[in-house]
């Protein structure tokens, strides 16, 4: 979640993100890009083993921890859960290899990126006056979670399934400062790191799968969100950003990040595909430096209005595609979309194959 902004990239945090309980010319338009026919269903991404690491004992504050190396990463760890503790590398390293082909293909982190994840509180708060000195009340005054400020996450242990979410999370923002030529607007830098959460253990929690649709947190507050009437226009969601939503309160910014969340699926899948190439087009072009070029934006130190990306590689009307993106959240939220999330398959595939499914059974069979 970006939120301080000086001569450094976008600092990200997760601020109670998840509900437990980141001078123009006229442009030209991009290049056409064709449209991918049908809805995609992926398969869950089961990542190779990672290569060995090299281990060597860390202690802070007095507590015995470790410092995993692993090409492009090193994860310091200082926590109780022996599980935890054991799983935390190789999930980090796998997150980095899905983040890089789930959406195309992205290229290698320019530099090393390091990760810091605590077993208590006490010590995220030692480490975080340490190291940000006078900048360490702005974080300090987090919920739960942990920041990424220049690529580094400093992170603490809030449980094994919510800190997993958390790593993603955050990694994501590790991997676009350490490696995106130029920002991605907010909506979508945080809807990706959203997007890339999903996951599942599998073989007695010796497998990681990772399925983008498989995020009950986020469903289920999109869903809330839907129920209670709090969804907001598509122009509204691009043009802000996490911060304007948490100024209304907790709940804003987790259906903010709800609806996000639904906003990546929707370009990548909704409509039998017609925003997908136009959407990884997009990521492509931001990792390579060329989002600022090929909207003909002269400046490319200044964050890229939301509204502005949306319209020049979409090209549609804000107001038809508003409409496509609210249908799809409905029907994504509709009744019986639990069991398709729970499985981490596209809600309205999932409906459409079950209702083809019961017609089928129900069709009167010929006899001789």
């Amino acid at each position: 979640m970006p939120v301080v902004r000086a001569r450094r990239r976008a600092a990200a945090w997760l601020l109670v993100a998840l509900p437990i309980g980141a001078c123009t010319s006229v442009p030209p338009s991009p290049p056409a890009v064709e449209a991918t026919p049908g809805a995609v269903r992926p398969e869950p991404a089961i990542m190779p083993a990672m290569p060995q690491p090299t281990i060597e004992p860390w202690v802070f504050g007095g507590a015995q921890g470790s410092i995993v190396r692993l090409p492009g990463l090193s994860i310091h760890v200082v926590v109780r859960d022996r599980w935890l503790a054991d799983t935390l590398p190789r999930f980090a390293w796998q997150s980095m290899q899905h983040y890089r082909t789930a959406l195309g293909a992205l290229p290698e982190p320019r530099r090393p990126i390091d990760t810091y994840i605590f077993g208590k509180r006490s010590q995220w708060e030692q480490y975080t006056r340490e190291a940000l000195r006078d900048s360490a009340e702005l974080y300090l005054g987090m919920g739960r979670g942990g920041y990424t400020i220049e690529g580094r996450a400093v992170l603490y242990d809030i449980g094994p399934v919510d800190t997993l979410f958390i790593v993603a999370h955050e990694g994501w923002h590790q991997y676009t400062q350490s490696t995106f030529v130029e920002q991605l607007p907010p909506w979508m830098e945080e809807g990706l790191a959203t997007f890339m959460e999903g996951h599942r253990m599998r073989n007695e929690r010796t497998t990681i799968e990772f399925l983008p649709w498989r995020n009950l947190e986020r469903f289920s507050e999109l869903r809330s969100v839907v129920r209670e009437g709090r969804m907001v226009s598509l122009g509204q969601l691009v043009s802000g950003t996490p911060q304007s939503f948490l100024g209304d309160g907790r709940d804003s910014l987790l259906s903010y990040y709800a609806q996000v969340w639904a906003l990546m699926h929707f370009l990548n899948e909704g409509e039998g595909g017609r925003y997908r190439a136009a959407f990884r087009l997009l990521i492509d072009d931001a990792a390579n430096g060329r989002m600022a070029d090929r909207m003909g934006l002269v400046r490319r130190s200044r964050l890229v209005p939301g509204r502005l990306v949306l319209s020049q590689y979409f090209k549609v009307d804000e107001r038809e595609i508003d409409r496509q993106y609210q249908a799809f959240v409905k029907q994504v939220v509709a009744s019986g979309a639990g069991d398709a999330i729970w499985l981490g398959e596209n809600p309205i595939e999932f409906a459409a194959r079950k209702a083809a499914a019961a017609s089928a059974k129900a069709a009167p069979t010929a006899t001789p």
